[in-house]
């Protein structure tokens, strides 16, 4: 019986002709497959695309966050007083709002130094672009007030809430009040509460707001 050759089968991996499973491997180096430098390049614009994605949302989220900052209300109180001289009207002036923004007048409190202190006399409300010392605007400027009873009986302290836009204060005008028919060297004492708004508060694409 002849002898039969049987092929090799149990050559490991570091066995055999070393130089035939080195050209077996891929190369890597700078003859690398057009497929694998094309996939890098997917891969950094995907990169690329990404960072122009998270740049744009940090963008929109600003100009949301402006926005919010911008139209957020103010809560503003001031207090005043002053003492009354008899035959001249008393001016308790709150002033007015800066530019570029309005008043939305909440409430109102007049009177003398306290709650349970007495006060005789009228008093006006006013929203005017004209202040002046001991001088009434007139009807024209009035939005509210209170009145002495019959026989000049105490009518003070007056107080008084008021809705949404029910009296509004622009700006290079003054929300002032006017005390008439007081008592000679008594103090008189009002405060206020008002909302301030930006005058572009809507959230509209006003390019003032951004």
């Amino acid at each position: 019986m002849s002898h039969q050759e049987y092929p090799q089968t149990d050559i490991g991996v570091h066995e055999g002709n070393p130089e035939t499973f080195l050209m077996d491997l891929p190369n890597y180096g700078d003859n690398a497959p057009a497929d694998q430098g094309a996939a890098l390049k997917i891969i950094a614009n995907i990169g690329l695309e990404l960072g122009r994605h998270a740049k744009e949302i940090e963008k929109h989220n600003r100009r949301l966050w402006a926005k919010l900052q911008y139209a957020t209300p103010i809560n503003y109180r001031n207090v005043v007083s002053g003492v009354f001289a008899t035959g001249v009207p008393l001016v308790l002036n709150f002033g007015g709002p800066d530019q570029g923004t309005f008043w939305e007048l909440e409430n109102l409190a007049v009177g003398g130094t306290d709650i349970n202190v007495t006060a005789a006399g009228s008093f006006g409300l006013y929203v005017s672009g004209y202040v002046a010392s001991g001088v009434s605007p007139g009807m024209g400027a009035l939005v509210d007030g209170a009145n002495s009873s019959a026989g000049g009986a105490a009518i003070l302290p007056f107080t008084q809430t008021y809705g949404g836009r029910n009296i509004v204060i622009n700006e290079s005008e003054s929300l002032y009040v006017v005390i008439f028919s007081g008592t000679n060297n008594q103090q008189y004492v009002a405060n206020m509460a008002a909302t301030v708004w930006k005058n572009a508060a809507g959230l509209g694409n006003d390019v003032n707001v951004l």
